[in-house]
């Protein structure tokens, strides 16, 4: 099957909105609304394929880019490999220089629209955070204010791994709502949505969510049969772990950061890079394909 390297942009206006264009009718997927960009071109880098290929769509200059996901897909006559890029620094008014519509979205507008199916994952993707905290088993007294710092300074979704009474999950739950962060719940749906949780992580010990769940799935993986079975049950995201050896799993082999990326390229969901990573990591693992990272120490 042929294979297409494709650059894709994630420009954001002051309000939050995306910038969407929509394909032409005579191409492949075309009608569609997408996220504007092209194919990567002989001796290109992803970063300038982008530059060129939003110059010449939107007369847009993009100053700087950095990788936000890589999405492989299998299109009945073609495969895709989509790297999506979030464009930091741009200047100029974007316009359809092909005659193609152009609009600004709001984020919460996309699910609405009609996207190549190789769009699907970015959707969810967009709307979860660079960093998950994970709780640790013990919490101490002075818990909220601790997470109350941690909010504030990234921490976009929480995690209380081991903690499964309502009450206490409860209060993180109220406390992430007052920092705009969500809420992941393992293993049980059922409490998931009694504490108004937001994510259902699934581990080991059960392998698909009920049929009736409608939230945000999450997977532990730490292999590339894993991996295959998050994508099987659609799953929206995967903490993928152990990328260093940690204290909490010391027997666990790591996976270093190539045999991490080689896991995390081209999934069809987010992928979080989980063990003995840090915030301070977010490029570096992003560059290795995740969306984001997540930990314990380092994110407390």
């Amino acid at each position: 099957m042929k294979r297409l390297d494709v650059v894709a942009a994630i420009i954001r206006d002051t309000r939050g909105r995306v910038l969407l264009s929509r394909r032409p009718a005579d191409k492949h997927q075309g009608g569609l609304w997408e996220f504007p960009g092209g194919k990567v071109e002989p001796g290109e880098s992803p970063d300038q394929a982008l530059a060129r290929e939003i110059d010449e769509e939107l007369g847009l200059a993009v100053a700087r880019s950095q990788p936000f996901m890589t999405i492989s897909h299998d299109y009945p006559e073609l495969c895709v490999r989509l790297m999506f890029r979030d464009v930091v620094q741009w200047s100029g008014e974007p316009h359809g220089r092909e005659g193609q519509p152009v609009t600004w979205q709001p984020l919460d507008t996309l699910q609405a629209l009609d996207f190549p199916e190789a769009n699907r994952p970015l959707l969810s993707a967009l709307r979860l955070p660079d960093q998950i905290l994970i709780l640790p088993a013990d919490l101490p007294s002075q818990w909220p204010q601790r997470l109350q710092a941690a909010l504030a300074v990234g921490a976009g979704m929480v995690y209380p791994r081991r903690h499964t009474d309502a009450a206490l999950l409860a209060d993180i739950a109220a406390l992430c709502r007052q920092a705009g962060a969500s809420l992941m719940v393992a293993d049980d749906a059922a409490l998931c949505a009694r504490v108004g949780a937001d994510v259902l992580h699934l581990t080991h010990r059960v392998p698909s969510p009920p049929a009736d769940y409608q939230g945000l799935l999450s997977v532990a993986c730490h292999d590339a049969g894993e991996l295959r079975h998050a994508a099987d049950i659609g799953a929206d995201m995967v903490l993928l772990s152990p990328v260093h050896a940690t204290p909490t799993h010391p027997h666990a082999p790591p996976l270093g950061w190539q045999s991490f990326s080689s896991l995390a390229q081209g999934q069809p969901f987010a992928v979080y890079a989980l063990g003995g990573v840090s915030p301070a990591m977010l490029m570096q693992a992003r560059e290795a394909g995740a969306r984001g990272v997540a930990g314990i120490s380092a994110f407390w």
